[in-house]
């Protein structure tokens, strides 16, 4: 009977301590042109829920953007070497949280409106997107911020050119 109670201790335990050191991340969003204010962090924490990507960005044009994790984590050639919206499985493009993963890139994450000040944040938790481990992981990637709007449509939105880039990295796990 003890052992029992010990083994079901030490399991909560384990189970405990593996939401403790749950991986986090971040990103630094730096303009791809030079001459640009635009500035920004991501922050990134693996929950049981999702991945929850915190964003907060400075010295953008009022108005919409298309905000993407892009297939690669790289910001060189005005962020082009950051390549297409992460797509492990080829499906059509949409907006991950409304759409899931069977109808939309798991690195499409819609718009981020940005405020008269020119600064702009977005909250949100992504089930099924991890920063670390499994299918849908994003380490290493690319936070790509367009300079329009995504308007949803084939094959990437129409959200225009690549005006900010950070690439995500982990900082525990």
């Amino acid at each position: 009977m003890k052992r029992k109670c010990f083994g079901f201790i030490l399991l909560f335990v384990i189970a405990g301590s593996s939401y403790a050191l749950a991986a986090t991340g971040a990103a630094v969003i730096k303009p791809t042109k030079e001459g640009s204010n635009l500035s920004g962090n991501v922050s990134l924490t693996d929950t049981p829920g999702g991945l929850k990507v915190s964003v907060d960005l400075k010295g953008v044009s009022p108005g919409k953007h298309g905000f993407h994790i892009h297939e690669i984590g790289a910001c060189t050639e005005e962020s082009k070497a950051a390549g297409g919206h992460y797509n492990p499985d080829g499906v059509p493009h949409g907006l991950l949280s409304k759409d899931g993963f069977s109808h939309a890139h798991a690195g499409d994450l819609g718009n981020i409106e940005i405020n008269p000040d020119g600064s702009g944040k977005l909250e949100a938790v992504l089930p099924g997107l991890t920063l670390t481990g499994g299918k849908y992981n994003v380490a290493g990637r690319a936070f790509i911020l367009h300079e329009k709007a995504d308007e949803f449509s084939q094959p990437t939105g129409n959200a225009g050119g690549r005006i900010g880039c950070g690439v995500i990295e982990v900082s525990n796990s």
